[in-house]
Formats: structure tokens, C-alpha cells, sequence
């Protein structure tokens, strides 16, 4: 008895092209496709290889799981999970429009959290579009002057006519007076969006234990939750 399979190539998407190219180290069957010329196989010993690993890794984070609840879950080893989470986010949006909307309103505001101990406090500052409620920009550093001045060089690109931010001393010292409004009142969307981190990111809620071991990851992860949420949908 003869007994057919197809196999559709994992990045072509196509079963017609794909023929046979020996075994891989673990004894399972690989195959090539002619048409984008690669090689795949389709069962893998190790789940960390399987196909769309990556993505499931990425998405539990978005959704508020660590690096040990990943593993458990998807049956992967700490390193596997913490290696596809070192990304390389942007830090701010390229969104045509963004740039020439010269009415752009821009809502400034710093979020804090703690890697490795209580003692070493880290801080997210990030600009709200407040007319699109998207951000558009985002810097990670201490709760300083010279931190707050790099989330403005990522600003000068585009034409903003007020920045609204609390009363935090920074921002008096670096943002122009003229375009410069003070008050809560002028923040509460950006404070609206804190509390949406807090509740997608599991390491900046308040009054946990699931803090960030590593600074690369804590920046690396955040940023890639602030590129997928905010900086990709932007790019049309």
C-alpha cells in the first residue's frame, strides 16, 4: 500500500514545488522548495524549533507572561524563552502624517518599575499622540534631566504645537515654555495608558514579584509591546 503525504512549504505556503532533501541530525525528513529555495522540516525533537515557537513566546509576553511562565507553558528552557525576547524594537514611529500634522498635541509622562531589586528603579518616558492615542516616541533611563532630553531629540522631527506633562521638574528645565502646558488635567490619557502597561506587561504592575532580572529584556520586551501596539499600526 502506497500512502501519499503533501507537504505545503512552511514559507512559500505552496505544496506543489517541495521535494524531498534527506534527514535532519534528530532523523526526521527535511525538504526543499524550489521556489524560494529553502530547506524546512516539518517535526522538530525540541519545541523550541517547532514552527510559530517564536511568535507564541512574543505574544505571552504581550499579554503579561514572564520568562518562567513561558517556558512551563510552551515546555521550553529559560535561555530559549529569554534569547527570542532580546529584540531590537524602534523607539519612535514613522508614520508620514505624524510628522506634517502640525495641530499635533503631545502628552509626556513617565512610568517607573525596578530591575533585579527594589533599589535599582528604572523608568519608561514616552510621548502620547493625543489626538490618534498612539505613541510616537519612548526613551528608558533614570528620573532625570538628561533622560527627558533624549525623549525630546526623538520629538524634534515633528511639528508639535503643545506638550502637556504634570509637574515634574524635568520638563519644566527641557521643554520650551511656550509649547509647555502644566497639570493633570492635561495628562490624564497618558495616565489612562499607564495603567493599560501595567495590565498587558506583568513586570511593571505595582506590588509584585515578577520583576525583570535583566535590563536588556525589561527595555527590549516593553519596547516590543510599544512597537506592536502603537508603532507598526501607524505605518500605513
Amino acid at each position: 500500500m502506497t500512502v501519499t503525504i503533501e507537504v505545503t512549504c512552511r514559507y512559500y505556503d505552496q505544496a506543489e514545488p517541495v521535494r524531498k532533501h534527506g534527514t535532519g541530525k534528530a532523523g526526521f525528513p527535511r525538504y526543499y522548495c524550489k521556489d524560494c529555495q529553502r530547506t524546512f522540516q516539518l517535526n522538530y525533537r525540541y519545541n523550541g524549533h517547532k514552527p510559530g515557537m517564536k511568535e507564541k513566546i512574543v505574544d505571552m509576553a504581550m499579554n503579561g507572561s514572564g520568562v518562567r511562565d513561558t517556558g512551563r507553558v510552551l515546555g521550553l528552557g529559560i535561555n530559549t524563552v529569554a534569547d527570542i525576547k532580546k529584540l531590537s524594537p524602534k523607539q519612535v514611529t514613522s508614520r508620514q502624517i505624524a510628522y506634517d500634522d502640525v495641530t499635533l498635541i503631545c502628552e509626556l509622562d513617565e512610568q517607573g518599575s525596578f530591575v533585579g531589586n527594589k533599589k535599582q528603579r528604572h523608568w519608561l518616558w514616552y510621548a502620547f499622540d493625543t489626538k490618534r492615542k498612539q505613541v510616537i516616541a519612548h526613551v528608558f533611563g533614570s528620573r532625570t534631566d538628561a533622560t527627558c532630553r533624549k525623549l525630546l531629540n526623538l520629538l524634534a522631527p515633528f511639528n508639535i504645537r503643545f506638550i502637556t506633562t504634570d509637574n515634574w521638574g524635568s520638563y519644566a528645565r527641557e521643554v520650551v515654555p511656550e509649547k509647555h502646558l502644566i497639570g493633570k488635567i492635561f495628562t490624564q490619557r497618558i495616565e489612562r495608558h499607564n495603567l493599560n502597561l501595567r495590565i498587558h506587561i506583568k513586570r511593571l504592575a505595582r506590588r509584585t514579584i515578577c520583576y525583570s532580572r535583566s535590563m536588556e529584556i525589561h527595555e527590549k520586551l516593553i519596547g516590543a509591546y510599544i512597537e506592536k501596539h502603537h508603532y507598526n499600526p501607524l505605518e500605513s
